[in-house]
């Protein structure tokens, strides 16, 4: 099994990434050493029902074995440690499937304040061996606010020359608000991949599943990580087939 931490905060789109990523036809997660949990994944007003240790994972991926992290925006220093004791504990075990192979952090782009100090934290402490990918999710709120700067600024612009100015606007935005913040971090995400649209139908997480395996440091982890994907994927053809 390849094991994945999801850390974001409420609305940061981690059940939509899941879902996508394992191709859930709208099956429920399955918990493996709980009885009931809440199915979604975002955090609730009360941040302790969240618990690192929970392993779930979907029955359209059998591979895959997920944790889930509330993040760091309301008692950030509480949640930090919680995942530190969790990566070094998982660092120990001797058992490949039993360790922590990537972190997934879903940081979302709809809010005007960027990105926190809280939610920076992470990457001031460090992940030890273990790739981190930052997410950031929800890029087309982003280019919603690039699209009105537009419209306010310059009444003689025509809808087709905004709509062709509002990718390297949004970009420039992208650019000043989070990847500037990145690179004045102590420990740098791997890769940072950019979501948008994951709401509608037609889209996908190639990306983020790409950058995944480009991100381990393994080759064995990384024939690990893609054989499970190859697994999954002739399990869902079957499944298509035997309907």
């Amino acid at each position: 099994r390849f094991r994945i931490l999801v850390i974001g905060n409420a609305n940061a789109g981690k059940t939509t990434i899941l879902e996508k990523v394992c191709h859930t036809q709208g099956l429920e997660p399955v918990y493996l050493n709980v009885s009931h949990l809440d199915s979604k994944l975002e955090p609730s007003a009360s941040r302790g029902n969240h618990e690192i240790e929970h392993q779930f994972q979907y029955p359209t991926a059998h591979g895959f074995v997920f944790h889930d992290s509330c993040g760091f925006e309301a008692g950030g220093a509480v949640e930090l440690q919680k995942v530190k004791d969790f990566i070094e504990n998982r660092a120990k075990d001797g058992q490949l499937k039993d360790q922590l192979h990537v972190i997934w952090y879903c940081l979302p782009t709809s809010n005007d304040r960027g990105m926190t100090n809280a939610e920076m934290s992470l990457f001031e402490s460090g992940t030890g061996n273990v790739p981190i990918i930052a997410i950031f999710t929800k890029m087309d709120a982003l280019d919603q606010v690039a699209r009105n700067q537009l419209m306010f600024d310059d009444d003689d612009l025509s809808c087709e020359e905004i709509e062709e100015q509002v990718p390297k606007l949004a970009e420039a935005m992208f650019q000043e608000k989070y990847l500037k913040r990145l690179d004045e971090v102590k420990h740098k995400p791997r890769y940072v991949v950019l979501l948008r649209d994951t709401n509608k139908e037609d889209t996908n997480c190639d990306e983020l599943i790409l950058k995944t395996s480009q991100a381990l440091d393994r080759d064995t982890l990384k024939l690990f990580y893609l054989s499970i994907f190859r697994i999954d994927i002739d399990s869902r053809i079957k499944q298509v087939i035997n309907r």
